[in-house]
């Protein structure tokens, strides 16, 4: 470690964590901190006590990574940087003075950093801190130095986000493979979770020279942490024995990973190497949302639709003529608002707020190829949408409106036609991909900061709501659900839902973590969901969304809606933060931005609006 850091015994220099993962429990029980002020004050900025940095070592000692997976690590953890705010009194991300920099100053640090970022990838930040503290219990650590669920959680925060921007945030998802059912990403039994990677500790210490992990989608992550991070010999196979993924043979490999259904389990050949991943029904009991026990695979752009919407997809790309009028419509209604044409029908310019070029007209049309590139290969699509934005306003919104009809016609789900066993909708997956290329217009973050796949799916989700329930059955108005529009006329609610801060920070955040409770992160004091609280950055599982306001001040209207997405968290000197967010002055009286320290706590620290 570090010359100013160290845990020892009082005057002793014997190490407490030997390469072969064994800890001398009696030097660990008598261990003093030698650590500068500044140090501490990281580890107070962090919400990490020392014990609980020294437990989480004892756990990474046990991996043992080669110089392939040292590499990654250092590759990843070189990279990670922080941004300041205007005049430099916030930094979003990781700074010169973050916590896991402390960490990184020892290969027992970047174990450690290895294994929290890798779990908190995959899974929630609460049910990665799960998985630790059963690891401890694999084991059998004395418990006595167990650190609490919340020490856990704070380690795996302080983590967070630092392969986010590395190729293992898809790794996981590439283990998968493409023609594996991706509906049910629930979590394994963290139990079974911690047996599996206590196994895969043993196979890169040597004493083991091979496993097998048996069960769902969970084996995914433990085939991503295998191969990226330990650099193990793997082989995935689904449950027919079809091959998926390998960089080894059956005979050679190091972990073999096999997905098989809770049924036919009791089928499977049990040996001491063999690890199955149960279905962890107390999970949802743990966590304060059923949200949290979800699986988060991330995914290319480029084949995302195809994977996450399979044959649906493929059916609505033998359709150009229609897709391609939609969105070219869509992005001639929204050169209008943006660039003030006299014509603009029913829609409200006072709800508009997507003046960046991407936004809109041609910008909006390249967008669409540029985001997802399996759009643009698809023969005519570019052609229609540059025809369609040629066109006058009023021909332009009967073009949408004609295109959503089709689009009905095409669908067979359950809310066009009916079906009951059908739930992917065409119209909702055009409302989708309008949706997110409206979303990522007005993001700036690293290519290699890649979607979730239940992210694309919650898009499709909430556009399939919106359709089914208020276009369909309680009467809004069909352009408005189409384009996310606010019309003159049409309940104010809309407005405020569109000039709140919370959809420009939830969107991109549902779309990058998986997650859609995000309004539990944006409302406080157990206020009314509707009340938008105008938060203006916030921290979720390990990735960081500000606005851009926060950075630099400009008087461009599209610069107040661009959001910053980094991996890392917020800092105000040795102080970090989940959100920020201003509270409007009322009654004359200006606003104030506030600093929250966590979902339940609020400081009172306050900066001037």
């Amino acid at each position: 470690m570090s010359s100013d850091t160290r845990i020892g015994p009082a005057g002793g220099d014997k190490p407490i964590f030997a390469q072969n993962g064994q800890v001398d429990w009696v030097a660990f029980g008598q261990s003093i901190w030698s650590t500068s002020s500044v140090t501490l004050q990281r580890f107070a900025s962090a919400g990490v006590q020392p014990i609980t940095f020294g437990a989480g070592l004892a756990i990474a000692s046990a991996f043992r990574l080669d110089r392939v997976g040292k590499e990654r690590m250092h590759s990843a953890i070189e990279n990670l940087r922080g941004f300041w705010s205007f005049d430099k009194f916030l930094c979003f991300g990781f700074g010169a003075r973050s916590f896991l920099h402390v960490m990184a100053d020892a290969q027992s640090g970047v174990n450690c950093i290895a294994l929290c970022s890798a779990l908190s990838e995959v899974h929630n930040e609460h049910a990665a801190a799960w998985i630790l503290d059963e690891l401890w219990k694999v084991y059998g650590y004395p418990q006595q130095f167990l650190p609490s669920h919340s020490q856990w959680t704070a380690l795996v925060k302080a983590c967070s986000g630092a392969l986010s921007r590395t190729e293992f945030s898809h790794m996981s998802g590439t283990m998968l493979g493409h023609n594996l059912a991706i509906r049910d990403l629930d979590i394994a039994n963290t139990k079974d979770i911690a047996k599996a990677l206590g196994g895969l500790s043993r196979v890169s210490q040597g004493e083991l020279a091979k496993i097998t992990v048996v069960g769902g989608v969970n084996c995914a992550s433990i085939a991503g942490f295998a191969h990226w991070i330990l650099n193990l010999k793997v082989y995935v196979e689904d449950e027919n024995r079809r091959l998926i993924y390998q960089d080894a043979v059956f005979e050679q490999a190091q972990l073999v990973v096999t997905y098989c259904q809770q049924a036919p389990l009791s089928l499977v050949q049990i040996s001491s190497t063999t690890y199955i991943l149960r279905d962890d029904d107390n999970m949802f009991m743990r966590n304060q949302s059923n949200t949290e026990a979800n699986l988060t695979f991330r995914t290319p752009w480029d084949g995302c639709l195809t994977r996450v919407f399979g044959t649906h997809f493929t059916a609505l790309t033998k359709a150009p003529n229609i897709l391609g009028g939609f969105l070219g419509s869509v992005a001639r209604v929204y050169q209008a608002l943006a660039l003030g044409d006299s014509d603009v029908g029913q829609f409200s310019r006072a709800t508009y707020i997507n003046f960046l070029e991407p936004n809109y007209g041609i910008g909006f049309i390249n967008s669409v190829g540029s985001i997802f590139p399996e759009l643009g290969r698809i023969s005519g699509l570019l052609e229609v949408m540059q025809l369609a934005l040629d066109v006058p306003f009023r021909e332009a919104v009967r073009v949408i409106e004609r295109t959503v009809l089709d689009l009905e016609q095409l669908c067979q789900c359950n809310i066009c036609k009916g079906n009951p066993t059908l739930k992917t909708c065409k119209v909702a997956l055009a409302f989708s991909i309008r949706e997110m290329v409206s979303t990522l217009g007005c993001v700036t973050r690293d290519d290699e900061i890649l979607p979730a796949v239940r992210g694309i799916s919650l898009v499709h989700n909430r556009q399939r709501t919106n359709w089914g329930l208020q276009s369909k059955t309680q009467g809004r108005p069909l352009l408005a659900t189409a384009l996310d529009l606010g019309m003159e006329g049409v309940s104010g609610e809309e407005a405020d839902r569109i000039r709140s801060s919370f959809d420009r920070l939830s969107h991109p955040m549902e779309l990058f973590s998986g997650y859609s409770d995000h309004r539990r992160y944006f409302f406080v004091d157990q206020k009314p969901y509707g009340t938008p609280q105008y938060c203006t950055a916030a921290v979720n599982n390990g990735l960081c969304y500000f606005l851009d306001c926060l950075r630099s001040i400009s008087s461009h209207a599209g610069k107040a809606r661009t959001v910053h997405i980094v991996p890392g968290r917020i800092h105000m000197g040795d102080r970090q933060f989940n959100q920020i967010y201003d509270i409007p002055g009322t009654m004359g009286r200006p606003g104030t931005s506030q600093l929250q320290c966590t979902p339940t706590f609020w400081s009172h620290f306050s900066l001037p609006a």
